[in-house]
């Protein structure tokens, strides 16, 4: 369970959240929507653990154990567009790093995801030579067949095509039933459609 009570985010005199309040419950699924500049990407980045509040922290409550926000990163993981991949590594060089550095959910056949994201040729590559879409198949594999409980995921079609959004929606489908999943989203529906709840953020600058 994640818990916002009055959270808030200031950058200089721009107030990008104020007063967010919101329970996600352990294994809920939902999407936070706004216009532009509402904040979405700023709250992922702040239940991520990668920015902190101004005032009033996320608290995080799983297993039984509640996490400080400044560790968030244990819990979680992330898939966005700005996450960054190392360049230089192949394909399987960053499955390998990530496995040593988060692991992969018990029982995540790495080979049939790789093949169903159609990623198979190119395992040598580094990843600096994949387009975009390519790049975004690669986070969300990782992400989504992470251990980890909370899993956040901000416009995680960006860049993908039609067989793009079918493997997202095919990992979400077999891998993340039991996570506890926020999607931002700027109201693209085949990125939420499997969502059970709602947060509507206010542009107040």
């Amino acid at each position: 369970m994640v818990t916002l009570d009055r959270l808030q985010k200031t950058f200089g005199n721009q107030h990008i959240l104020q007063q967010v309040s919101h329970t996600f419950e352990t294994g809920s699924k939902t999407v936070i929507l706004g216009s532009n500049g509402s904040g979405k990407s700023t709250l992922i980045k702040i239940l991520s653990g990668a920015q902190e509040a101004t005032e009033n922290a996320p608290v995080y409550s799983f297993g039984g154990k509640i996490t400080p926000a400044a560790e968030a990163g244990s819990i979680c993981s992330i898939a966005a567009p700005y996450v960054a991949l190392n360049p230089m590594f192949s394909l399987k060089e960053t499955l390998d790093f990530h496995q040593k550095m988060c692991g992969f959910a018990e029982g995540v056949d790495l080979e049939y995801w790789i093949q169903k994201g159609g990623l198979s040729p190119h395992v040598n590559k580094r990843i600096k030579t994949y387009s975009s879409g390519m790049q975004q198949r690669v986070r969300l594999l990782l992400a989504i067949a992470s251990p980890r409980p909370l899993l956040l995921l901000d416009e995680p079609t960006s860049n993908l095509d039609k067989d793009g959004v079918a493997f997202y929606q095919e990992l979400l489908e077999e891998l993340a039933t039991d996570k506890t999943i926020i999607v931002a989203s700027n109201y693209i529906t085949h990125e939420y459609e499997f969502c059970d709840g709602e947060l509507l953020l206010e542009k107040h600058y």
